[in-house]
């Protein structure tokens, strides 16, 4: 969580923002991969948790094209080359900023000194 403050990923929100906003709190948790070198905790968002009213953030989002072929297309595909490149999209969801009216909407609750309100600026979830 540090980093995502320190890259920008996120800000904190201040009490006064927080009356009279809608607002969605993202289940968060931690995941611990030791046989990393370097990234060994990972944070992951869960916005397909449903709220009181029964209804999760992704329910409510807009779901765009998918722009991206199947699976079995790209590994034929890349079948007829000599070369293929693969390369890992480190960050990818966080490389998209977040419309600063729509920031209440991914809060978490976090702790670095006392319990504090932060809202994603980038977006953090997955499909």
């Amino acid at each position: 969580m540090a980093e995502y403050l320190k890259l920008g990923h996120m800000r904190k929100v201040e009490d006064d923002a927080l009356n009279g906003s809608k607002r969605c709190y993202l289940p968060h948790h931690p995941v611990v991969k030791e046989a990393s070198t370097t990234t060994k905790v990972r944070v992951v968002f869960d916005a397909s948790c449903k709220t009181s009213s029964g209804i999760s953030l992704n329910n409510t989002l807009l779901v765009g094209p998918v722009i991206q072929q199947d699976l079995r297309t790209i590994v034929l595909r890349s079948r007829t080359r000599q070369v293929m490149l693969v390369a890992d999209a480190e960050k990818m969801y966080q490389q998209i900023n977040m419309n600063p009216t729509d920031i209440p909407l991914q809060s978490s609750l976090w702790r670095f000194e006392t319990d504090e309100t932060y809202g994603m600026k980038r977006t953090s979830l997955r499909r």
